[in-house]
């Protein structure tokens, strides 16, 4: 029985994860998209941002590692929450529409209880830390690339050199935004969705 070939998107930190599955198996990939992709890049590749001091790692660490200290940061220190957890310059929502900064908000407030979420999320920093360089040349999938420029995960490079080495692979890059891209979620959308349309017909 043959099985149908799917739209996979991958996330941050799981963008790797979509990669492996594109990969591994080509003909159930219908497309392939990676938003804000935590991919690998040459290390002679210059970040787009640069790389937060250790005590920054270790606040984000302290942050993500309990629920209270989570909720205080997010509920009294949205700034520091903004920038620690989403990765995402707090000029940035004061300057989106108000539909996106309670999207920001949402996504901010959702990932609570982050108890429930800590092995996963210590998975992701330790993978996106230092990931691997996968056969990104066996990528058969059309696929589309998205990531923002000021995104302090310094997504932006890994993105741009991930769509280079996908055969046909179409990069979109924003300059403000973000990790949770704020002030593009419409075009994102959209341009996810003509790429699944573009690959059923």
């Amino acid at each position: 029985m043959a099985r149908t070939a799917i739209a996979i998107i991958g996330i941050s930190a799981g963008a790797n994860s979509a990669l492996q599955f594109a990969i591994r198996h080509p003909a159930r990939t219908s497309t392939l998209v990676l938003l804000v992709p935590a991919v690998y890049k040459p290390a002679d590749v210059a970040p787009s941002v640069p790389r937060p001091p250790p005590l920054a790692e270790k606040m984000l660490i302290r942050i993500v590692t309990s629920d209270f200290v989570f909720w205080l940061t997010a509920r009294f220190a949205e700034d520091k929450a903004m920038r620690m957890v989403l990765a995402t310059p707090p000029e940035d929502l004061r300057a989106t529409s108000a539909e996106e900064q309670v999207r920001a908000r949402a996504v901010l407030h959702q990932i609570l209880p982050i108890s429930a979420r800590i092995h996963g999320l210590l998975n992701d920093t330790r993978i996106a830390g230092n990931p691997p360089r996968y056969a990104l040349e066996a990528i058969r999938a059309p696929t589309l690339v998205v990531s923002v420029r000021d995104d302090l995960f310094g997504t932006y490079t890994s993105a741009q050199y991930t769509a280079q080495h996908i055969p046909g692979a179409r990069f979109v890059g924003y300059d403000r935004g973000g990790h949770v891209w704020l002030g593009h979620q419409r075009e994102i959308i959209d341009a996810t969705a003509a790429l699944v349309r573009g690959a059923t017909h």
